[in-house]
């Protein structure tokens, strides 16, 4: 379970996380209304990142945010990422599927699977920058 104290707390390894995620949103918004329209209309070979930057950067956005606003402990953080990740591969699924979508594309599956792996690598990176002390991960009740 997500300690309700854990969620509350502010701290620089939270703050790096949610700055990923602004990073990633940011350029996320950047590649589909700008990069892939250039691409597009000028007709450049671009090895397929203009129609995988929504998957690519969309996860890594999506990981961060999430893990900077449940800030789980960093066991909990890697299933988080497992599960995003494995939730986003079914949306793509899913997507063949859908009345009207059929937009399924095995470039965005693999996308997907290649930002979650980043994305786990830094978090670990991250994880091992602020290590949290015993304090922190018993997570003391707070006193009356």
């Amino acid at each position: 379970m997500i300690d309700k104290n854990r969620i509350f707390r502010v701290d620089e390894k939270r703050i790096i996380l949610f700055l990923i995620f602004v990073s990633m949103f940011i350029i996320t918004e950047i590649g589909r209304k700008i990069y892939r329209p250039y691409i597009y209309s000028n007709n450049i070979f671009d090895f397929w990142i203009a129609d995988t930057i929504g998957n690519f950067t969309g996860t890594m956005a999506v990981i961060f945010f999430d893990l900077a606003g449940v800030n789980p402990k960093h066991k909990q953080g890697r299933w988080f990422i497992l599960i995003i990740i494995i939730g986003l591969i079914i949306y793509e699924l899913v997507q063949a599927i859908l009345p009207g979508r059929n937009t399924c594309d095995w470039r965005d599956i693999v996308a997907t699977v290649i930002a979650g792996l980043i994305s786990l690598g830094i978090y670990e990176l991250i994880y091992k920058k602020y290590k949290e002390t015993q304090n922190e991960i018993s997570s003391p009740s707070v006193p009356n």
